[in-house]
């Protein structure tokens, strides 16, 4: 089986058009034909701020059977994305690492059109895959001058109180990687804010019990296991061990804490949607069983939780189709005749 489609960066890589690239990648092959395009930013359809030359990719991906076997259509061309943009991703790495480009960055599923055209084969007509359903059913906001005025407080508190702002700015990070499928940086940033968190519980629980300035400075040298463990365990006495404990901490332990080692520490270079929500999941359930602890315990007030559904969940089956389809016609993406592949047809 092959599946093309073309791919419009939004640079220029340093390639002469029409030069091909084959290459083969583990459980797949590749080939690329690269071109020039004309890139123009349009504000109102009148006032032209930009153009620049970019890059069109004309990608051929070939997966070997043992991926394609037994999948679903739709499983099939979510691989297809995801695999060429993890390769094309090494690619660009080792473009800047060889030439020392700082114009070129890695791409995302943002950098995709919603829609995208694969050729199956040597199909004449394409099938149409949606590269991100969940943006149909994002909810538009507006902010009155009021709202505005509220985040004065949150930039206030980055001076004020950094490791506080430092916890929700990496866990925003997350969130929005995860939408963007940046897997790996999801799980980093998700462990970051988590480790921010613990540290400040610690400081939190030592200066409700009044220790010296000293105590709170030898803090931030005790190991980040130590303190879940041996000092936030004991003052809310609660068994938070990291192997054997029935709290939520065991599950952010296998979740997220050994995820996110295995990445930093052995070189892990690929990690699911589902592990990554997972480990989403692990961390919030952890964050807010600590949470509730210190407001039990009198520490904080009853508030702080983090609401698991704030934002929807790109993974299979967790949105409709014919929903989906309704969202496309309503916001005039595709024509009022088009119907859409039944999902759990295969590829032949």
């Amino acid at each position: 089986m092959k599946i093309s489609f073309d791919l419009h960066l939004p640079f220029l890589l340093p390639f002469k058009d029409k030069l091909e690239y084959i290459s083969s990648y583990p459980k797949a092959d590749f080939l690329l034909n690269f071109n020039r395009y004309k890139r123009n930013t349009v504000i109102d359809g009148k006032y032209l701020l930009e153009e620049k030359d970019c890059t069109t990719v004309g990608v051929t991906f070939m997966p070997d059977e043992s991926l394609i076997k037994d999948v679903e259509a739709d499983e099939i061309f979510k691989t297809t994305i995801l695999n060429t943009t993890h390769f094309l991703n090494v690619l660009i790495d080792a473009i800047r690492i060889n030439h020392k480009l700082v114009d070129i960055y890695n791409i995302t599923i943002a950098d995709f059109p919603i829609l995208v055209y694969m050729y199956v084969d040597d199909d004449d007509e394409p099938t149409i895959y949606i590269t991100r359903p969940q943006d149909m059913f994002l909810d538009q906001i507006e902010l009155s001058k009021q709202e505005l005025g509220k985040f004065g407080g949150m930039m206030q508190l980055k001076d004020t109180h950094p490791q506080i702002f430092l916890v929700e700015k990496f866990y925003a990070s997350a969130v929005s990687r995860l939408y963007k499928e940046q897997m790996i940086e999801a799980v980093i940033d998700l462990q970051t804010s988590f480790e921010i968190f613990i540290r400040n519980t610690h400081q939190l629980l030592l200066l409700k019990k009044q220790a010296t300035q000293s105590e709170l400075e030898n803090a931030s040298s005790i190991s980040f296991r130590n303190v879940v463990e041996d000092h936030i365990g004991r003052i809310l006495n609660v068994d938070l061990n990291f192997i054997t404990s029935s709290t939520p901490i065991r599950n952010w332990y296998q979740k997220l804490y050994i995820l996110r080692n295995e990445i930093v520490h052995k070189g892990r270079n690929e990690i699911s949607g589902e592990e990554a929500y997972e480990a989403h999941d692990a961390y919030i359930n952890t964050r807010n069983y600590i949470t509730k602890l210190l407001s039990t315990a009198g520490y904080i007030d009853a508030s702080g939780n983090v609401d698991l559904t704030t934002f929807p969940k790109n993974t299979k089956g967790s949105i409709s189709s014919e929903e989906l389809l309704k969202k496309l016609k309503e916001k005039g993406i595709v024509e009022e005749d088009l119907s859409i592949y039944n999902p759990n047809n295969e590829l032949k």
